[in-house]
């Protein structure tokens, strides 16, 4: 939609696009070249369009070694730079706001991302917020980029939508983009991107239903009002052999595991620690599928305080149980 919009405003020339080096956007193949983990890039590299990435706001491993407020959210810097050398040629920045999922559950400042929809107004170029993971109520706004003040030109929205419960997702964009499609039937600007079950009717009423849940169990002021305790549970966690870094937001909550907690070196072979953390936690009754070095919750909203509890009593007892 971005690239067709400046085709159809007479400036074809911006095809390019910048990214962050652990984002990650989906399986197909425009998405693969605009995301950065390269577990998922690598076996397709060979038909991948070529996209500018620049370093993620990755706190715990940032390149000044200085922590949030004092770095004043330096890398955000790489972006601005991209953007310069891509000039006119750049179509749009694409981001994860606030948490970089499939990269690792990084957290990172909302000034980070406010700086960065800065930078895009500035140079003219759309921005594009992948809350496909965070969107309806999962970091403790109904959407992300609330907390840092930023509504972009295109909002990806899907999973949370229906609760998971079918297929749907939605693209969500602004006045200024959706007018540059209009025109006669020869006119050349028609979107043909519609796909066959566009607006399912099964999948639009699972939704629907959803947002009714939203409203009427306001699971928004609930994940705000649960996150402390989330946050609470895995920093008890952190003085744990081998925990480098806890991490969290809304009701996700990370630890990064590492070979030495000063040098901040990672961890090699995780395979068999990690086979052996999935194989406790579902002795325990507890669902685990690390990322890398990163062992992670990935709450929904619904979540109660009882079952919060709960979780929280099984994930601390299977790292207990593996790493000490």
């Amino acid at each position: 939609m971005s690239l067709q919009c400046w085709r159809n405003l007479g400036r074809p020339v911006r095809t390019g696009f910048v990214c962050l080096d652990h984002g990650y956007h989906g399986d197909t193949t425009g998405c693969m070249s605009v995301s950065g983990v390269e577990a998922f890039l690598r076996a397709f590299r060979p038909i991948l369009f070529p996209a500018r990435r620049v370093p993620a706001p990755y706190c715990y491993r940032c390149p000044v070694g200085k922590s949030y407020p004092e770095c004043g959210v330096s890398c955000v810097d790489a972006l601005g730079e991209a953007l310069r050398e891509g000039g006119e040629a750049i179509a749009a920045v694409i981001l994860e706001p606030l948490l970089l999922g499939a990269g690792g559950m990084i957290v990172y400042p909302p000034e980070y991302l406010s700086r960065a929809a800065a930078l895009a107004r500035e140079r003219g170029v759309h921005l594009i917020l992948d809350e496909v993971a965070t969107g309806f109520g999962r970091t403790g706004t109904m959407f992300a980029c609330e907390q840092a003040g930023v509504s972009p030109d295109f909002l990806c929205l899907s999973k949370g939508m229906t609760g998971g419960t079918m297929p749907l997702a939605a693209t969500l964009t602004t006045a200024e983009v959706y007018n540059s499609f209009l025109g006669g039937p020869d006119s050349g600007k028609t979107f043909y991107h519609g796909h066959t079950y566009t607006a399912n009717p099964v999948g639009c009423a699972a939704a629907l239903a959803s947002l009714d849940l939203f409203e009427e169990e306001e699971l928004v002021g609930r994940v705000a009002r649960l996150a402390p305790r989330l946050a609470e549970g895995v920093r008890e966690l952190a003085g744990l052999p081998m925990v480098g870094d806890v991490r969290g937001i809304g009701m996700v909550a990370a630890l990064e595991l590492v070979r030495d907690k000063e040098s901040k070196a990672p961890l090699p072979g995780t395979a068999a620690l990690f086979r052996d953390l999935r194989r406790e936690a579902l002795r325990r009754g507890l669902f685990l599928r690390p990322l890398g070095n990163v062992v992670y919750l990935f709450l929904p909203p619904a979540v109660t305080r009882e079952a919060l509890d709960d979780i929280l009593d099984r994930f601390g007892a299977t790292l207990r149980a593996v790493l000490l």
